[in-house]
């Protein structure tokens, strides 16, 4: 995402003034303890940024634009035949690949409502993305379907500020952020920790322009 997909329109709001909107809404939630107050990121060095993006863009830390969190731990004693369905990586992985869940598993609804009244229960338009496994896989939530997931294995972006969600969908999926999420696994099993999704680069276009690449990518991915 270099902005080469689509053209630049001057007449965009430029993606410093969504930033300062999202970072009003993270203190508000903060405020109203609907969110809990993140450590400060680290400033983003020249040395860090791998290529050039329009001025009209920024280059932004994943945890910038997004409440990065996860859910209240269930125990496998919790799992059931039936009830509210209750998801892990492979379920997530399933469902962005359009397969029936194999073996699916789930909670009472006693014990999705007691869960989700601590954390909070993902909404439309926020990603879940996996975090062991085939890492970085991100799902966006597309209705108001009860669900749970995994802590440990889903990181939940909540998405507070009206980022296009689809936009940073591609973005994770790209060759290139796949090799940095993957980045040093070798023998050993690696997973996307909520601390390492936090500080994940990614340079971000105006709203406006964001809708303008998601639609260039879904009429290119009809071709192919």
């Amino acid at each position: 995402m270099r902005g080469k997909l689509v053209k630049q329109d001057p007449n965009d709001e430029p993606a410093s003034v969504l930033l300062e909107e999202i970072k009003t809404e993270k203190a508000e939630l903060v405020k109203e303890k609907k969110s809990k107050k993140s450590k400060p990121l680290p400033p983003i060095t020249d040395e860090e940024k791998p290529f050039d993006i329009p001025d009209s863009w920024e280059w932004v830390r994943l945890g910038a634009i997004f409440d990065i969190t996860s859910s209240k731990r269930v125990m496998k004693s919790e799992w059931r035949n039936e009830g509210v369905p209750f998801y892990r990586a492979r379920e997530i992985v399933s469902i962005k690949n359009h397969r029936a869940l194999k073996d699916p598993i789930f909670i009472s609804e006693e014990t999705y409502k007691e869960k989700a009244e601590v954390s909070g229960r993902p909404k439309i338009d926020d990603i879940l993305l996996t975090g062991v496994g085939t890492l970085g896989v991100p799902y966006v939530v597309s209705d108001n379907k009860e669900f749970y997931f995994k802590d440990g294995n889903i990181i939940w972006l909540r998405n507070i500020g009206k980022i296009n969600s689809y936009y940073i969908s591609n973005y994770i999926q790209s060759p290139y952020m796949t090799k940095i999420i993957n980045n040093g696994r070798g023998t050993t099993v690696a997973t996307l920790t909520i601390v390492r999704a936090r500080n994940l680069l990614v340079p971000l276009p105006p709203l406006m322009e964001q809708t303008r690449i998601v639609n260039k990518i879904n009429k290119l991915y009809k071709l192919i």
